[in-house]
């Protein structure tokens, strides 16, 4: 015991100078990585080299004919780099011998089996500081191996590395599992309620419809504004039973939820919260028709919560 305490003292000023030497240069340290996933080979897996700062990233893979095939983050899955990769920033990777891929909205290029790694981290670290204004003495690297497969995991929209192929059990909710992504179309703006109504009315009547057929089941939808959301299920023997959410529910609310705004909730007839955390009220299906609760609550999620479709109109069901 005493033996160890005096070999691990007499180490201590070693392992201390030792990390406090620099690091090696960015260049190198791109190279050590792409030579990580040349020489280490794992059967049924490929080995990915990424390079980064903050979002803007290259990976890297050795493929069969052993070229390199890297790709550098979009703004097509990363939305922050779009004040990045300008016009003149995309004709400079261009110049650099870098094309846009449709599949994923990354830049790529292919570099031939033959090229050095060090050649091929220079080429990197050339497009990193011309298109990205990459800060390279912040750069982190990483290799990883993944499942061999066609269309292999990438980072889900937004989050960090999108785009790029990544098996981190963290980002396995938010994963894109296909051979390309097409960013979905932007919800078209409905300035008039009955742009709204035109847009949403036909649904959201079906949904409240399959509610009626299917009142002696546990069934619901919830139409989700992104901004607040009113949920309906069957309240039997014959009513819809809708809530609209409160600010007691969630707090944020309390700035959308203005007075004037919580006098509409009143007047389209929602209770205050009390039977309920949100305000609430009941549809008698021998007064109302699945097309006029559809109506109701497409206009008080307008005139209560302010939604005018700048984001998709959310229906979750059980």
């Amino acid at each position: 015991m005493h033996l160890k305490r005096a070999i691990i003292s007499a180490a201590s000023p070693i392992l201390m100078a030792a990390s406090a030497l620099p690091g090696p240069d960015p260049i190198t340290r791109i190279d050590e990585a792409l030579q990580n996933v040349t020489t280490l080979t794992r059967p049924g897996r490929v080995g990915y080299a990424t390079v980064w700062d903050g979002n803007k990233a290259v990976q890297c893979r050795r493929m069969p004919d052993r070229t390199f095939r890297c790709e550098a983050a979009g703004a097509s899955m990363q939305p922050s780099l779009e004040a990045v990769v300008t016009p003149p920033r995309l004709q400079a990777a261009a110049r650099l011998g870098w094309s846009p891929d449709p599949s994923f909205g990354n830049q790529v290029q292919t570099f031939p089996a033959d090229m050095p790694t060090g050649t091929v981290a220079r080429h990197i670290a050339d497009l990193l500081t011309a298109a990205y204004e990459a800060d390279l003495s912040g750069l982190e690297t990483r290799t990883a191996w993944v499942a061999d497969e066609p269309c292999p995991p990438r980072s889900g929209r937004s989050q960090n590395l999108a785009g790029l192929v990544s098996a981190a059990p963290i980002q396995s909710p938010y994963v894109v599992r296909a051979c390309a992504y097409a960013p979905e179309a932007p919800a078209p703006r409905a300035d008039t309620r009955d742009e709204l109504l035109a847009q949403y009315g036909g649904t959201v009547a079906a949904e409240l419809q399959r509610l009626r057929i299917n009142a002696s089941r546990r069934v619901f939808v919830v139409l989700d504004a992104g901004i607040g959301y009113i949920q309906c299920a069957p309240n039997p023997p014959r009513a819809i039973y809708c809530e609209a959410q409160s600010a007691q529910s969630w707090p944020a609310l309390a700035a959308v939820l203005t007075p004037e705004r919580l006098a509409r909730l009143r007047a389209a007839g929602f209770a205050e919260p009390g039977r309920s955390p949100n305000h609430w009220r009941d549809y008698p299906l021998d007064e109302w028709s699945d097309a006029a609760i559809a109506s109701s609550l497409l206009t008080t999620l307008r005139d209560a919560y302010g939604y005018a479709g700048a984001t998709r109109l959310r229906i979750a069901t059980e």
